[in-house]
């Protein structure tokens, strides 16, 4: 039966706490370590030196770092993400705003890449060898050379400006033509989303290719690969039942690397496509010095991340039942 010890599994949410508190103090003492303040924009020529401490006690830049460091953690770990100086909002109706829209386009591309990405690594793994795979297998490497905002680049450049066939910008019709319901909401962010889910998953699902194939090649050649053959069990069943399943376990850890370099990729993909999402404000924040809405999105990135590490131990004991965290403690 699989399952996970509550001692371990206590034990891990205690980590993966202090691990968000140490990214935490990561990001106030770098974000500060940079040269120039967002007050900066908000100070004109002939401010008195009261008017300026007065901006500054404002956004609590009169306090010493120290107050401001048990301040920023003591909100943060409550939910208070402060306000925007740039924006002139709450920093978490920003979030409220934007971070649906990346996730739709986080989500949609994670789950693509991680399925054909493994589908196709289960095949060539199990054709070890032979030309489909050495064929398949160095066409990969060569597109998981290229950079994602030159494949961005070049999509517009074919699906757009040749082809006139997708947009390469927003989220939505500027100026629509059409009414407004539900499913014409729908079909138009479908129709804006393709390219830059097109542009994230042309290169993304490399990755977890890379780690399926080579555990594939390792799990063939296990002895209960060849009880299952020597069942009569057919090829195919063999090697979804019994081959994939086991060497999908080191794909769960490389979903999480993956998840990480995709929150990167986006954050580009976003910027190319002008996409409304927590890319453009990340990039914003801080070219503005903007130290609330670059914590705030920082933090939110490193939650998603320590929690999908979190979640892979889970998916180890569905992939493998043998796999019992923590019954030893």
């Amino acid at each position: 039966m699989t399952r996970i010890s509550g001692k371990y599994l206590a034990k891990r949410i205690v980590v993966s706490y202090l691990t968000l508190l140490v990214i935490m103090s990561l990001l106030f003492v770098l974000l500060r370590s940079m040269p120039g303040s967002f007050i900066t924009s908000m100070i004109s020529t002939g401010m008195t030196s009261e008017q300026i401490e007065r901006i500054r006690e404002t956004w609590g830049l009169n306090e010493p770092l120290w107050r401001q460091y048990l301040d920023f953690m003591i909100n943060y770990q409550t939910g208070n993400f402060g306000r925007s100086p740039t924006y002139n909002a709450p920093v978490s109706d920003l979030m409220i705003r934007r971070l649906p829209r990346t996730l739709i386009l986080f989500g949609a591309t994670f789950l693509i890449g991680f399925i054909i990405g493994p589908l196709v690594g289960m095949y060539l793994g199990w054709w070890r060898g032979s030309k489909k795979d050495k064929t398949i297998f160095s066409s990969s490497l060569l597109l998981y050379s290229m950079p994602s905002f030159w494949i961005s680049w070049l999509f517009i450049w074919v699906f757009n400006y040749e082809l006139g066939w997708l947009p390469s910008a927003y989220m939505f019709t500027q100026f629509p033509e059409f009414q407004w319901t539900a499913f014409t909401v729908m079909r138009d962010v479908l129709y804006h989303i393709a390219l830059p889910i097109l542009s994230l998953t042309f290169i993304g699902w490399v990755g977890s290719m890379l780690i399926m194939r080579p555990t594939m090649n390792q799990v063939t050649d296990e002895g209960y690969v060849f009880l299952a053959r020597a069942k009569g069990l057919s090829e195919r069943t063999v090697m979804i039942k019994h081959a994939a399943r086991n060497a999908l376990i080191p794909v769960a850890t490389g979903a999480v690397v993956g998840l990480a370099f995709l929150i990167d990729g986006s954050i580009i993909i976003e910027n190319v496509f002008n996409w409304p999402g927590m890319g453009q404000i990340i990039v914003t924040s801080v070219l503005n010095r903007d130290f609330p809405v670059a914590q705030a999105t920082f933090f939110l990135l490193a939650v998603l991340v320590v929690i999908m590490r979190l979640l892979t131990d889970v998916v180890y004991t569905y992939l493998d039942p043998r796999i019992k965290f923590g019954e030893g403690e």
